[in-house]
């Protein structure tokens, strides 16, 4: 993960955050106060190509034409880091904020800070179709003492894949029950060239992925540091005795400013130096975008068991669209949520540009989600995801989330992936350094 910039950070400047906002060219930005609750003009902040045309088809469906056809939505995009510290700014300083923007999973703890949260709770609005979504993909990344602040459309199910040609010319039996079966098969085809997988030492998410897999998070249901859990410490155990100890894993190729899949990363693949993954549909689509070659050689399965308690999947990534205070018309901000999120017309959108399979549930009686996917041999990949969904853990946030999981990324997967550090006394000794953290938000 990037460094980020917090709230407490811009508090801590006083007046400062507010001349920031000016100095960044913020202040003739956004819809206008809440109070005016009906202009015909907004903006939409994102970070992501792929995900603002999602929110310009939203715009131009017939869910939001036929509600609020008369306003004009102005889209902008802006770096990842940027977007979110100007919206930050923006809504510290209290003006110049947008009335929708996009929200990454991983920044959303830097807006719950302090007293007050500066966007609208949408739970009110969501009503009944919260039956419609799986929450934990949908939601959860989003909500803070029990109210919903933003909704994202991606059902992030973790899966494993792998290249079935090699394996199956090596005598392997697929699928794969287990993980000790992986690992067999791993030093069956493992080379000085070749390896079964790819683990990242830059970022955080291999590690939370198997947690989860193995029945625990970062955090507990009450906020606390859970990093230090036995199954969080097996799972970063596991992730170091794939690369050491059974050798069948190597460090992923990454650089710091695009640490989980740069050029050289899928350049490994694309030279089968690495034949198998695990990870979300978003993870998948690299390949099938960087990796058109291999097409129809590469299968897909839930997670084997022998982790923990060896759940069938894992939730990571995903971005939720929010309403800011300062939005000019909620109901129309609302209507533009809704049409992308809360429609057939608008996960369908993305999954056929993005391949983003849906959190919402009525869309899974459409024949599009159901149709045997190519680049994985056949496999009814849309069936595999919903299949598993209903075990996908609860996400749990926290104010401090961000700072967490970048102390993480230094001072526990860098140092144990790299073979510098104890797995267990890392994870232990992060207690501190998150009581910290939470001390000073």
């Amino acid at each position: 993960m990037k460094r980020t910039m917090t709230r407490r950070g811009f508090l801590k400047t006083g007046g400062g955050a507010l001349a920031g906002a000016y100095a960044l060219g913020l202040a003739g930005c956004g819809g206008g106060s809440e109070q005016e609750g009906s202009s015909k003009s907004l903006e939409f902040w994102g970070f992501d190509e792929g995900r603002v045309n999602f929110a310009k088809a939203a715009y131009k469906s017939k869910a939001f034409e036929s509600k609020h056809g008369d306003v004009k939505i102005t889209f902008r995009i802006l770096p990842y880091e940027q977007m979110h510290d100007k919206l930050l700014t923006a809504l510290v300083s209290g003006q110049g904020a947008p009335d929708i923007a996009d929200i990454e999973i991983s920044r959303f703890g830097q807006f719950i800070k302090g007293d007050r949260v500066p966007l609208l709770g949408l739970k009110g609005r969501i009503g009944d179709a919260i039956n419609d979504i799986y929450e934990p993909a949908a939601v959860d990344p989003w909500s803070w003492k029990g109210e919903i602040y933003g909704v994202g459309n991606e059902l992030n199910t973790v899966v494993m894949a792998y290249r079935r040609d090699i394996l199956e010319d090596a005598g392997v039996q697929l699928p794969f029950a287990t993980w000790d079966d992986v690992i067999a098969a791993g030093q069956e085809i493992s080379t000085g060239d070749r390896k079964m997988f790819a683990i990242h030492d830059l970022s955080f998410g291999d590690h939370y992925m198997m947690m989860q897999h193995a029945g625990t998070a970062y955090f507990d249901e009450n906020g606390n540091y859970n990093g230090d859990d036995p199954r969080s410490i097996e799972a970063m155990q596991f992730l170091h005795d794939l690369v050491y100890k059974h050798e069948i894993a190597a460090i992923a190729p990454a650089e710091a400013d695009n640490n989980w899949a740069p050029p050289q990363y899928m350049a490994s693949f694309r030279a089968e130096k690495f034949i198998a993954t695990f990870g979300p549909p978003w993870h998948l689509s690299y390949f099938i975008d960087q990796v058109p070659d291999q097409s129809g050689k590469w299968d897909v399965q839930e997670l084997p068991e022998g982790l923990g308690e060896s759940r069938p999947t894992a939730n990571f990534g995903g971005t939720g669209m929010a309403i800011t205070e300062q939005s000019g018309n909620p109901e129309a901000s609302w209507a533009l949520i809704e049409a992308g999120n809360l429609t057939k017309e608008g996960v369908l959108f993305d999954f056929e540009e993005r391949t983003a399979y849906p959190a919402y549930k009525p869309a899974y009686e459409e024949q599009a989600l159901a149709q045997p996917n190519d680049y994985f041999g056949g496999v009814k990949i849309g069936q595999l995801y919903s299949d598993i969904a209903d075990d996908l853990p609860a996400f749990r946030q926290s104010p401090v989330w961000p700072d967490t999981t970048e102390a993480i990324q230094r001072d526990v997967i860098t140092p144990v992936m790299n073979d510098k550090a104890d797995a267990e006394t890392a994870l232990t000794e992060m207690k501190g350094t998150v009581e910290d953290l939470q001390k000073e938000q």
